[in-house]
């Protein structure tokens, strides 16, 4: 399938989307559920009229910056110390399981009780979200760099700073984004997820106020923007990666 064809498929996809979106909420003839025009309009003023998704987006998000920031500053290396260095894995092998395995949700009010109100402990719950998802991914990655080609660099001399950064680390560059997007994909749903049970003051306080107020059609119009700024996220990511994969 041609890109233009693809195009057109994505165009007629969502053109009938919408039919059956304004179909069926003129049918159902509820204040809970708008049509798809009514969305659209609140989506249009509460991005470019009044602007008032813009602050309440940007307030929910400096706690996941700076949670996923300190994800990815802690995860790769602690993946990569797991992948070379078998006590290490040992050591942390234990502690990523039992992350895996554990529900975060039940976590958040535990934290806010122990850390209080504000910044912190947002930033606490995102980095549980994320951490373990990027860690695991760098581990496996650089486990999978063929380790013939490290005994063959140690056999003529390599030093280990040569090994890890002519090796080990571009081979597992793949890997390594692999994780650094789920690992995103988690903090934003971190970011969610805290917004509406923890402290909602930014975009879950907007969507607890339309639900509030039943405002249907900005409600469905902001969570239409969170949804696309996820999306945005994770195609700038792939760019990004597509990008250094090709420099390397």
């Amino acid at each position: 399938m041609s890109a233009w064809q693809a195009s057109v498929a994505r165009l007629v996809a969502f053109i009938i989307f919408a039919g059956l979106w304004e179909w069926g909420a003129t049918s159902a003839n509820s204040i809970l559920i708008p049509t798809f025009t009514e969305t659209a309009k609140a989506l249009f003023e509460t991005m470019f009229v009044t602007g008032d998704v813009w602050p309440a987006l940007w307030i929910s998000n400096i706690p996941m910056l700076i949670g996923y920031g300190i994800s990815v500053a802690v995860s790769v290396p602690l993946g990569l110390a797991m992948a070379r260095w078998t006590v290490a894995d040992r050591m942390l092998n234990p502690i990523t399981a039992l992350m895996l395995a554990l529900p975060i949700a039940p976590l958040v009010p535990v934290v806010l009780v122990a850390l209080g109100m504000g910044m912190t402990p947002k930033v606490v719950i995102i980095i549980l979200f994320s951490w373990v998802f990027i860690t695991t991914n760098v581990r496996a990655g650089t486990r999978q760099v063929d380790r013939h080609l490290v005994e063959m660099a140690r056999s003529f001399g390599a030093s280990e700073r040569e090994v890890w950064f002519r090796i080990l680390i571009p081979g597992a560059i793949p890997a390594v984004f692999a994780g650094l997007r789920i690992g995103l994909g988690r903090a934003f749903a971190g970011m969610v997820i805290v917004e509406l049970i923890m402290l909602p003051v930014g975009i879950g306080a907007q969507l607890m106020d339309y639900r509030g107020d039943f405002k249907a059609d900005l409600l469905y119009a902001t969570t239409i923007v969170v949804v696309m700024e996820a999306v945005l996220l994770a195609i700038a990511m792939q760019a990004f990666e597509r990008h250094l994969i090709r420099w390397k």
